[in-house]
């Protein structure tokens, strides 16, 4: 065969080359955006765009009203004073190692601690076992029932304690604010009441725990002077026995005087006691610890003299014996009454000097109106990503039509 003869067979083969390429060429350029072919798309799919949005609006929609229940948000608002590291703050602030570097010192540093004291463990576990948070039907719902195969794990209420309460501090303004969100709205309220009323018991220092231990002492010994006139006037109007020899009522009054001091002694230890308890500063309590042992000692020495003045009193008739108990027990309760009137006055002044470090500006309101869920809201973004994915799905469809029938074009130029 001479070179100058056409090879019919590689000239096909470069034909069909040739037009494959046009082919695709042309397909690429059918590719092009064309407006009004999505509009065709979009018109073509309109059951699919519409429809399957709706029916995902409304299943959110019953979702959202029958199987989600309303939860109510409330919340309190306390200014922290910029002299806050003053008082009991700076001595509970001075107990911490690193206060500085923890940033609980210098600017803000008071809204820093008791924001700490707020989101703490401890505050945690006071309004965990106050509310009963693990059975709660504002927190775990009005259908909850335990199981006793399935403990409740405290790490998980600490956890729940998390959701139920947020604490925001503003260092720029030294504004923290409280929030609680349940399924009731009093609840709500209630433990945001809750944090500040122990937030304020914590602040205030030992002050206030003394003012109020002396505040019940007081009302009971002012009960039990009431009883001991009733039955000292009883028995004068019984006996007609209205005085003693001047020696009998010297030692009379020296056992007043020691009774009062015994009283008043175990009554000093019973409040270290207390504030040894509710003291959270390590100076405070080295102090509360020293003045408790200072009291025990004290405590020892008057018993001793006690048990001396009851001898001289033991010889006297029975009657006389009687007499003496009452007007003894009279003068101790009148004694000690006195006494503890003012210390109780001392207590307040001091604690009013102390003050509070924070003030509330707004307290906990019960909300009338929901917090979530934004049902409406939710129905709407549900059809509208709906919408977004049916959009979507209508031109996959429509692509992978068109795929499938290039590709079958090509076989067909392939086979010619």
């Amino acid at each position: 065969m001479s070179n100058t003869e056409i090879n019919t067979e590689q000239l096909k083969k470069e034909v069909k080359e040739e037009l494959l390429k046009r082919e695709i060429i042309m397909g690429l350029q059918e590719d092009e955006i064309d407006l009004f072919e999505l509009f065709a798309v979009l018109k073509k799919h309109w059951m699919l765009i519409i429809i399957f949005p709706t029916i995902v609006a409304i299943i959110v929609a019953a979702y959202s009203w029958f199987c989600m229940p309303n939860y109510y948000k409330a919340s309190g608002t306390i200014f922290v004073h910029s002299s806050s590291g003053s008082g009991a703050l700076s001595s509970l602030m001075s107990s911490i190692p690193m206060a500085g570097l923890m940033g609980l010192g210098g600017s803000g540093g008071g809204a820093n601690y008791l924001t700490v004291y707020l989101k703490s463990v401890t505050m945690s576990d006071y309004i965990i076992k106050r509310f009963g948070i693990a059975t709660h039907p504002a927190i775990v719902g009005p259908d909850y029932k335990p199981d006793p195969n399935n403990p409740i794990i405290y790490d998980n209420l600490l956890k729940q304690m998390e959701k139920i309460v947020t604490i925001d501090n503003d260092q720029k303004t030294g504004l923290i604010t409280i929030s609680a969100e349940t399924m009731s709205a009093t609840t709500s309220a209630e433990i945001v009441s809750a944090y500040i009323e122990r937030l304020d018991s914590f602040s205030k220092g030992p002050q206030k725990e003394k003012r109020l231990f002396i505040e019940k002492q007081l009302e009971k010994i002012g009960k039990e002077l009431e009883n001991s006139e009733n039955e000292y006037k009883a028995f004068q109007d019984k006996y007609k026995l209205f005085a003693l020899d001047k020696q009998t009522a010297a030692t009379i009054d020296k056992m007043a005087q020691l009774e009062t001091q015994r009283v008043s002694s175990n009554i000093s230890l019973e409040m270290q006691q207390s504030m040894l308890k509710s003291s959270g500063s390590v100076p405070e309590l080295v102090k509360v610890e020293a003045q408790k042992v200072a009291e025990e000692a004290k405590a020892e020495a008057i018993k001793k003299e006690i048990s001396e003045v009851e001898k001289e009193l033991a010889n006297l008739p029975d009657i006389s014996l009687e007499f003496i108990r009452l007007q003894r027990n009279l003068k101790v309760k009148e004694k000690l009454y006195a006494v503890l009137t003012e210390q109780y006055e001392m207590a307040k002044i001091t604690e009013a000097e102390e003050g509070s470090q924070f003030e509330v500006i707004d307290q906990a309101r019960i909300p009338e109106l929901k917090s979530k869920p934004k049902r409406g809201i939710m129905t709407i973004l549900a059809g509208l990503s709906a919408g977004v994915l049916a959009v979507f799905l209508a031109f996959l469809q429509e692509f992978i039509k068109r795929r499938k029938e290039q590709e079958k074009k090509e076989t067909e130029l392939a086979k010619a």
